[in-house]
This record gives structure tokens, C-alpha cells and sequence, in this order.
């Protein structure tokens, strides 16, 4: 139940929650003029948690913009929860459930060795999600540390039971319900097949229900959101993450069966110069007596100005000159941000910690190819005057009404309409490789777990993803190879095209398991020895090379030995003379003539960028 008065509650018995989302610390950090805006903004969250003297912070996930956060975005985050965080302040809420169960250790404030006044608690998002070896998100650091309370993760993407973290203040009880980010596509089955799973407590009418999810609201296409009908009907409030906009006065669902209410806090910073971004930002004041509640919108002053405007020039009366048109657009558009940069001056709220420079962007449509020109020589015009000058003009061709429908080219690859028109980077490379002729579709690699590395490249800035998902490939194929019978180069084509397609029929739970089955299974001893070996003339041959036994101190062979050269068998003891390779007996030599120059480059090639990616990673 929403209330709008609650000057009757007892403070004893009231909750309060300071409720924000998406604060993406470190986003556009080694930018000169923006690198401070999310720290900014994440430090006026704390303050405002200690200026109303809650009892709690709950934040929606994604509180770094990488999964990966730069040291120095470690130490701000750090220095900023223990400035407003830690303090002599008792905290009021008592934990009724498993600590080990909902954040696998006991929370912060209960710890001896810390004095926490104000407690975070949180989950992760589809930035800050776990990546890399051993699964370990930022917020698992933090955890671990004692700075925040992580709950919410969830690993098993074939049921999700959520146990709820209970908790009490007087005579109100909540029951915390916490998910952390999972693929939209996956989640969203699950939800269908009836496999996500809330426990209730025993006595569930006496709790206030509340969950916190960072996953896709708006429609985004079939199956990529979360509708809100598939929720359960027992909850009273959700506090949806991940969309940016700012709805933070509660609404029912969409539907009419649907009983509680949603907020939505969006983000503390503008990571997109987009029409979402640009409406005020908020974080919200929940305070909780029994089964009713309050939400109050707090807004955030310092966050840096931002005016989004959208033009179409074919709407604008810029006169008939065909032979200065260009010019005229330019004094036409510039007058524009200039009205901009003045409307943005007038919102600022006056605090001293607010950017001085707005973030201005102007959406223009375009008819004539005549009306555009170099946006970012143009943009060099307001140097100084606003935050983003490079990227101050969005410039688009005003469709017609015979363009509506997206075109594709005549060589199979999508034409700039077409892109622009993606939901995401995901469904713009899908289309891409789908619209591709046969002849230059990928043979070996699965689009869709190429994808999803770019996926986790892009948002996760995981560096080893595209290593790991080449290796199980290319393991996954030798393998296949070294134990089929093929001996033609279009049999050794076809094999690789029936393992590409059982991958690409394989659902994601499938695919998943088959690629790291391929990424965490040792390679066969000598197995890529034995190729070159199998696939090469009598001539290539070194019979003085033993098989090798693997690489490292082991391997006596290979281009260990070849580099060390004579001299350090001339001062060895003699060795033994090498056992004598059986000779096969299947026809296989003219059919691993041909094929010899493929296999060997498509090693030497993987040999070459595992070396390089190696350099890289020990700077």
C-alpha cells in the first residue's frame, strides 16, 4: 500500500532506504573535461544516505562501468564508501536470515573489526557482472574488503531460487529479494518454463516484499525483457535497474492483475548522449512501516547539464538558396546549441560541485546530401563551451517513404540504414553474418558465440574473451578431425561444417557447456604435432623430432631444441635413437597433401596471435 503522509509512524518502526542505480563509476575517467562526473554524482548518493540518516543503501547494479575497474577507479570508490559509510552510528536493522546464504559471509556491519553507519547493499549489473577466471566481480572486492553487502548472484542458468534477506526494524519486517543481472534471453525463458523460484518466509503477510532486478524493462523485442506480468503477485514494491530513464514516483505494473508497484531510479550519470539520459536525475528516499510505504524522489545537483534537442531541417524555413545551403545549416544549427547552452546554464542548481560545461546534443535529420558536412570540424566551434564538442551533432538522412524498409547490398552486407536500425551490438552482428552469401558466412566459428564475446568485450572489458572462445574452437575442431575418417579436403570441409552446425543449433545452456568443454579440456598430447605430421610430405618430415609431450620444461623436441642448434647435443651424452613412427596403412597421403598448407597456417596463424596477445597482457 502507498501512502502519501507518513507523520504518524513511529521511527522505531520505520525503515528508511536510500534507493539509487546505475552509477557507473568510471565511466569516461580518462576523459579530461567528464572523467569525474560519476564520482561526483556517487559522492552526493552518500551524502544525501547520510543527510537523511537512513538506515540502508540500496544500489541496482552496475556501480562500476567495467567489469574490470581501473585501480584508480578502485581507490575512488574506496575512499568515498569509508568517508561517508563508516562511522560510530548504530545500525537499527536486525538480519533474521543465513548471512552465509544471502551474501556468502556475514554483513559489514556486524563485523567487530569495522564501524559501518551507513551499509550498502547491492547487486551486480550487466557491466559489473563476474568475469574472467574464478567468476569474481568488482563487488565481490568490495565485498570481501567489508565496503559493501553483494547479494544476488546467482551461477546456475538452468533454475534461479531466490532466498529472500530478512530483516527487521521494530515492528516491520522485509523480505529483500535481490537478482542480479542475467541475459535477457535466458532469464526471460526461464520465467516462461516456470524455473525462477522466490521463497517465501513462513509467515509471508507480515513481510514487505521487496525485489531489486537489473535486467531490460522497455520492450526491446520478443524475449529480450522482462515483462511485468511474470513476476510474482506476492511482491509490494520492485526497484527496477538498468534502464537509465528516471521514473522514480511509483506505478502499478502494466497490467491490471499486477499488484505492486515499480520504481525506477535510472542512472546517476549519462553514459549515452540519448533522450533518456537527458531528463533530471534522481535517487529515491524509501521509508517502510509494515506493509505501506513512501517513496520520495530526492534530485541530484550535482549532475552535469544536458539539453537534447531533435531537428529536422525539412521542417525549418531556411530559405530556397541552393548555392550557400550548406552554410545556412550551419548558422541555423549553431544558433540552435547556443539556445541550448543557455537553457542548460539556466537548469543548473546552483552547487558548487556541479560541472560547469553542459553536455549538448542535437539530433538532425537531414534531406538533401548538400545540407551535411564534417561534424566534428564543426563541433571544434564550441570548444569550451560545452562538454562534448566532438560529438555535439547527430546527423541522419530523413528517410522517405519508399526508404522505410532497410535494404541490404548487393554483396550480402547490410547498408548504414540497416545498422542504425539494430537493437544492440548483438542483433546488428547477427544480421550482419546473416546477411552474408554462403560462400562467406563463417565455417568454424558459431556466430552466436561470437556475439556474445563481443558482448563481453564491449560491456565487461573481458581482453581474454576472444582468446578463450578461438582456443575451444580450434580445440574443439582438431579434436573432431583427428578422430573422423575424412581424407578429401571437401570431407575435412564437411566435418567442420557439421560441427559448426551442432553448434549452432545447440540452445545457449548447450553451446555454453560445448565451448567450455572444448576451453577447459588439456590438449591431446602431440595432437597438434601429430596433424602436421599426418597432413605433411615425406619430405617436410623430421624424423629426428620426437612427438612432442606438451609445451614448457617438459618438451624436449620442437623448436626448443631446433634454437639450442648442435652444439648443445655435441656436449650431451648420445641420445637414443628416436622410436620409429608407424607407417600408416589407410590411403590418407594424397588427401593430407592437400589439406597440409590449411591446417599448418591455421596453427602457425593461432600460434602467432597467442604470442602477441601474451606481449600484451605481460605490459
Amino acid at each position: 500500500m502507498v501512502l502519501t503522509d507518513g507523520d504518524s509512524w513511529s521511527p522505531e518502526d520505520t525503515l528508511r532506504i536510500l534507493i539509487a542505480s546505475d552509477i557507473h563509476l568510471g565511466h569516461q575517467e580518462t576523459d579530461a573535461v567528464r572523467g569525474e562526473d560519476s564520482f561526483i554524482a556517487f559522492e552526493e548518493v552518500l551524502s544525501l544516505a547520510v543527510q537523511y540518516d537512513v538506515d540502508l543503501v540500496l544500489l541496482g547494479g552496475d556501480l562500476f562501468d567495467h567489469a574490470k575497474p581501473s585501480p584508480a577507479c578502485l581507490f575512488k570508490a574506496t575512499q568515498l564508501i569509508r568517508k561517508y559509510c563508516f562511522g560510530d552510528k548504530p545500525v537499527a536493522v536486525e538480519l533474521l536470515s543465513d548471512q552465509f546464504e544471502n551474501f556468502s559471509r556475514s554483513v559489514n556491519y556486524e563485523d567487530p573489526n569495522l564501524n559501518v553507519a551507513y551499509p550498502i547493499l547491492s547487486i551486480h549489473g550487466n557491466h559489473d557482472d563476474p568475469v574472467g577466471q574464478g567468476s569474481v566481480s568488482s563487488l565481490d572486492i568490495l565485498s570481501i574488503t567489508g565496503l559493501v553487502n553483494y547479494f544476488g548472484k546467482w551461477s546456475d542458468y538452468t533454475h534461479v531460487r531466490i532466498s529472500p534477506v530478512l530483516m527487521q526494524k521494530g515492528g516491520t519486517r522485509m523480505a529483500l529479494y535481490g537478482l542480479s543481472h542475467l541475459k535477457d534471453q535466458r532469464l526471460s525463458r526461464l520465467f516462461v518454463e516456470q524455473k525462477v523460484e522466490m521463497e517465501l518466509p513462513e509467515d509471508g503477510e507480515d513481510w514487505f516484499n521487496l525485489l531489486v532486478l537489473h535486467q531490460n524493462r522497455a520492450d526491446r523485442g520478443p524475449g529480450n525483457f522482462i515483462p511485468e506480468k511474470v513476476l510474482p503477485k506476492f511482491l509490494d514494491l520492485v526497484v527496477w535497474g538498468h534502464e537509465h530513464d528516471s521514473l522514480v514516483f511509483p506505478i502499478k505494473g502494466k497490467t491490471e492483475a499486477d499488484e505492486f508497484s515499480v520504481i525506477q531510479p535510472g542512472s546517476t550519470v549519462a553514459t549515452s548522449l540519448a533522450a533518456g539520459e537527458a531528463l533530471p536525475k534522481h535517487c529515491a528516499l524509501l521509508q517502510i512501516h509494515k506493509k505501506e510505504f513512501i517513496v520520495t524522489p530526492i534530485p541530484l545537483k550535482t549532475v552535469r547539464p544536458f539539453i537534447f534537442k531533435t531537428l529536422v531541417l525539412s521542417e525549418e524555413n531556411l530559405g530556397e538558396d541552393q548555392v550557400n545551403e550548406n552554410e545556412k545549416v550551419q548558422e541555423f544549427l549553431k544558433t540552435k546549441i547556443n539556445e541550448a547552452i543557455e537553457e542548460a546554464n539556466r537548469n543548473k542548481s546552483g552547487d558548487p560541485k556541479q560541472p560547469a560545461l553542459p553536455l549538448v546534443r542535437l539530433n538532425v535529420f537531414y534531406e538533401k546530401e548538400g545540407q551535411n558536412f564534417n561534424q566534428m570540424r564543426f563541433g571544434q566551434n564550441f570548444n569550451g563551451l560545452v562538454a562534448n564538442p566532438s560529438d555535439i551533432l547527430n546527423m541522419k538522412k530523413e528517410k522517405r517513404s519508399h526508404e522505410r524498409k532497410p535494404k541490404q547490398e548487393e554483396d550480402g552486407e547490410l547498408n548504414i540504414e540497416g545498422a542504425a536500425q539494430a537493437a544492440d551490438v548483438e542483433e546488428l552482428l547477427r544480421a550482419y553474418y546473416a546477411a552474408l552469401p554462403i560462400e562467406r558466412r563463417l565455417q568454424v566459428l558459431s556466430v552466436r558465440a561470437m556475439t556474445d564475446a563481443v558482448r563481453d568485450f564491449t560491456l565487461k572489458k573481458d581482453d581474454e574473451v576472444f582468446r578463450r572462445v578461438f582456443e575451444a574452437h580450434k580445440r574443439r575442431c582438431v579434436e573432431m578431425l583427428l578422430e573422423s575418417t575424412a581424407e578429401t579436403e571437401e570431407e575435412v570441409a564437411e566435418k567442420l561444417r557439421a560441427g559448426k552446425q551442432e553448434l549452432d543449433v545447440a540452445d545457449e545452456e548447450q553451446l555454453k557447456k560445448l565451448i567450455d568443454a572444448a576451453a577447459n579440456k588439456p590438449p591431446t598430447p602431440g595432437a597438434l604435432k601429430r596433424a602436421v605430421v599426418v597432413l605433411s610430405s615425406d619430405d617436410d618430415a623430421e624424423p629426428e623430432i620426437s612427438p612432442a609431450r606438451g609445451r614448457g620444461r617438459g618438451a624436449r623436441g620442437g623448436a626448443r631444441a631446433r634454437g639450442r642448434g648442435r652444439q648443445t647435443r655435441a656436449r650431451a651424452e648420445p641420445e637414443p635413437a628416436p622410436a620409429p613412427v608407424p607407417e600408416r596403412r589407410t590411403p590418407r597421403r594424397s588427401a593430407a597433401q592437400k589439406s597440409a598448407s590449411w591446417l599448418q597456417n591455421f596453427v602457425e596463424r593461432s600460434t602467432r596471435q597467442r604470442g602477441s596477445i601474451d606481449i600484451e597482457d605481460s605490459d
